[in-house]
């Protein structure tokens, strides 16, 4: 059971052309998601009531969708607004319309209780249109649960393994250095997720930026529904030495930053959107940047796939917990305080 007061998104902003009636699931519930005539974006339950035919498959009036097997309807509110051939109109005769805000250069809808739908929960990612960063978006179906991929995003101490070949996993002895140098800050636990603030250092090389060595500053901030923000910092080696007590005195060498959200679509399927690139200085890097990203992600699929094929045939198993999966622990105590305080929002649903 996934929470429902919250925003999910559903697609980059450039996914919605002004014509397009756009398809998307989440938690097993058909959208349509459409531009009205002001640029603003609706989403309408995916369902004609009279024959239950989906809404995408008709077209788009004005800022109305009309189903295109008997012809009724639907305003962005989702009032039947026409029935070919009869006058009086049933308010029974209607579609769920569901909160849809666009923010950060991507589409958000609250799929909860409408009148708790607040913009300020929108996750703050560093979308394509941030002009200090070089951004490259994308996104993919994962054959996984929601929960599983969270645990990966939350989960930093698989890489070495699940991206050997990706993040420079393969040289053991500098992996060995950085993990012998690597400081904690503290872990942050938020209202809605949980925020890391570490350095790893004595990096040898980055596949970033190049054959330099570095002291990278890592944060990470992970967020209900599942949104992972993170941004690292590369400094020349021995910036701990040299800061001062509110952080680093001289400026980074490169940056680099992700978001990652992750869409339930159904119990074992789910939408993963992500963007990946340096700061707007290294803008010419983005490309590669995004290719080391996207690989990486690739890995990160096969991985929970296969997790997800496993416990589909052993569904009894259960997992074992270990120090490493401390954030995990945190974050899943929040998420399951929220899900527990909307109880009664999802019997009535």
């Amino acid at each position: 059971m996934f929470l429902r007061n919250c925003w999910y998104m559903v697609g980059w902003a450039a996914d919605f052309s002004a014509d397009a009636i756009v398809p998307f699931t989440v938690m097993d519930e058909p959208l349509a998601i459409y531009r009205k005539s002001d640029g603003t974006l609706a989403a309408l339950e995916d369902r004609c009531p009279h024959r239950l035919v989906p809404l995408t498959v008709g077209r788009k009036e004005g800022d109305e969708l009309r189903c295109m097997y008997h012809g009724l309807k639907f305003a962005a509110d989702g009032r039947c607004t026409e029935i070919p051939g009869q006058e009086r109109i049933s308010a029974k005769v209607c579609v769920r319309a569901y909160p849809i805000e666009e923010r950060h250069g991507a589409a958000w809808v609250w799929m909860g209780d409408p009148q708790k739908a607040d913009a300020a929960l929108i996750p703050p990612i560093i979308g394509p249109d941030d002009a200090d960063w070089a951004m490259v978006c994308a996104s993919f179906d994962i054959d996984a649960n929601a929960e599983l991929i969270s645990d990966n995003l939350l989960d930093l101490s698989h890489a070495p393994f699940v991206h050997e070949s990706t993040f420079g996993g393969s040289n053991m002895k500098s992996l060995k250095l950085m993990k012998e140098s690597e400081t904690k800050r503290g872990m942050a636990v938020l209202e809605r997720g949980v925020q890391a603030d570490r350095w790893h250092a004595g990096r040898q090389s980055n596949p970033y930026f190049g054959e330099v060595p570095s002291d990278d500053r890592v944060v990470s901030t992970f967020l209900v529904p599942g949104v992972f923000i993170l941004t690292i910092h590369s400094y020349a080696p021995g910036v701990q030495e040299r800061m001062g007590s509110d952080g680093p005195v001289e400026a980074p060498i490169f940056a680099r930053c992700t978001n990652q959200m992750i869409t339930p679509v159904s119990a074992t399927k789910s939408k993963f959107f992500y963007n990946f690139g340096p700061w707007a200085k290294g803008a010419d890097l983005k490309a590669h940047c995004f290719g080391i990203a996207d690989a990486a992600f690739q890995e990160d699929k096969f991985i929970i796939e296969a997790q997800q094929d496993l416990i589909g045939r052993s569904p009894d198993s259960k997992m074992i917990m270990l120090a490493m999966d401390a954030p995990v622990l945190r974050y899943n105590e929040i998420y399951d305080r929220l899900r527990s305080a909307e109880q009664p929002v999802n019997q009535a649903a």
